[in-house]
């Protein structure tokens, strides 16, 4: 019986010392360092509000997408370039487990990196956690301190990169719509000086009121002209004394005013000016307003001067011994009744022609006039609506300005810091195993000796 009992713990000690030596030779504690980063839900505005700051909106994915970040090829080989990481042992002498180190190709300093480095959001906070495991606690917190470091610094350099690229593109739109402005204006202003004012709607009411004046006085005449080549006819036709008798009421009544020239010109500017007072918004006590009443009342002497020098002439024409019109009253000559009419039936078809030459001018001034008020409406039109897009620019380019010194929603909450206690020691539980295995294999071993002997 003693026997056997010394049997078992002798392969009790043979079992379980080399497997308890193993474990605590092989076997090296980990040490954990962890970190905090804080992702804030909301970024600060100084004094304008704008689509860069407020709540961020779906914030749940942006923290995930930072872990996605922390973990990213660019950041973790700046990590690996660091000097103070170089010259870690996890760096210069990786420790690989003996399953790796019989595979062809071992893991890369890269994967072992990504492999051991644990970054998750901690729930229904604003905190990430950084961990990194290895047997060297101080080589663990400079790794994740690196990572820390690499990772504020690409954040910044990716955040500050896009605002760069908005900024650029916001100057350049800022200088474009300058110089279209620019353009425009000048455009504007070339037009204006062909139309010799920057208002033409004043100039094109008066030019339009003269070429209908011009078409109506065309239109008199040509009702003339059928009517003289209806005397004409008539003279042939008809007996002489007839013809002297309606060629006597003919020359006997005063032409109309409007046949003069100069009486038009007149009238046209007291109608002009008219128009332009009727169309004005000054006040009557405006001195602009006074100055145009004035020109009024005397465009309306001079029309009424031309008038009564007019009904002078006509009174004033010549006239025979019985004081009636040469060559009309007395009726004795057909023939120059006849050539009277022809005269002045020559003279109106003349007038016609000059008129209508005019009319012809007139109309030609006008469409070129009212193309060039076009073309300036339309640069108007676009040179306000270029201020407009540049006003909303340089606002935009203001607020960049004013708000690129808040800060970022991204800081670090705490640095690495390394336990002192390992970090999920199973050297205790792995021996603890070895010694049931010993104890139990002892047991057996006596066990079997027991059941020989019997």
């Amino acid at each position: 019986m003693k026997r056997q009992s010394i049997l078992a713990l002798v392969v009790f000690v043979l079992v379980a010392a080399p497997v308890i030596a193993i474990i605590w030779t092989q076997i090296e504690p980990q040490y954990q360092a962890r970190a905090e980063v804080r992702v804030r839900p909301y970024i600060p505005y100084l004094v304008f509000k704008t689509d860069e700051n407020g709540a961020i909106p779906f914030y749940d994915s942006f923290v995930n997408t930072q872990v996605s970040v922390i973990r990213r090829l660019e950041v973790l080989q700046r990590v690996l370039d660091r000097k103070e990481v170089q010259e870690t042992q996890w760096f210069k002498k990786p420790r690989i487990p003996l399953v790796q180190q019989l595979r062809d190709n071992p893991p890369t300093t890269m994967e072992r990196l990504r492999n051991t480095l644990t970054v998750r959001p901690r729930a229904r906070t604003e905190i990430i956690d950084l961990s990194f495991t290895d047997p060297s606690a101080n080589d663990a917190r400079i790794i994740v301190n690196a990572v820390l470091d690499e990772y504020i610094k690409y954040n910044g350099e990716t955040t500050t990169a896009s605002e760069d690229n908005l900024y650029r593109q916001l100057t350049e739109q800022y200088r474009s719509l300058q110089t279209q402005i620019l353009s425009l204006e000048d455009n504007a202003a070339n037009i204006s000086k062909l139309l010799s004012t920057g208002t033409p709607q004043e100039l094109i009411s008066g030019k339009r009121l003269r070429l209908d004046d011009t078409k109506a006085r065309l239109s008199d005449l040509q009702q003339r002209i059928d009517l003289l080549e209806w005397d004409a006819r008539q003279a042939i036709t008809v007996d002489h004394n007839d013809v002297a008798v309606a060629a006597a009421g003919m020359m006997d009544k005063q032409p109309k005013y409007h046949m003069d020239a100069e009486w038009r010109k007149r009238d046209v500017e007291v109608r002009t000016i008219r128009y332009n007072i009727a169309s004005s918004e000054l006040e009557s006590s405006n001195p602009d307003m006074i100055r145009a009443q004035k020109d009024l009342n005397f465009a309306e002497q001079l029309l009424k001067l031309r008038e009564s020098q007019l009904d002078e002439q006509w009174r004033d024409r010549p006239k025979n011994v019985a004081g009636a019109p040469i060559s009309i009253a007395d009726g004795s000559d057909p023939n120059y009744i006849k050539a009277v009419i022809e005269h002045q039936l020559a003279r109106a078809k003349y007038e016609e022609q000059l008129l209508s030459e005019k009319y012809s001018r007139q109309q030609t001034e006008f469409k070129q006039l009212f193309r060039n008020a076009q073309l300036l409406e339309k640069e108007n039109n676009a040179l306000r609506h270029k201020r407009e897009l540049f006003e909303a620019v340089r606002q935009r380019l203001d607020q960049k300005n004013m708000e690129s010194s808040v800060p970022d929603p991204i800081e670090v909450s705490t640095r690495a810091f390394a336990f002192t206690k390992p970090y999920k020691d199973r050297r205790i539980m792995f021996t603890a195993i070895a010694l049931i295995l010993g104890m139990g294999i002892g047991l057996c071993v006596r066990f079997l000796f027991r059941r020989r002997a019997s």
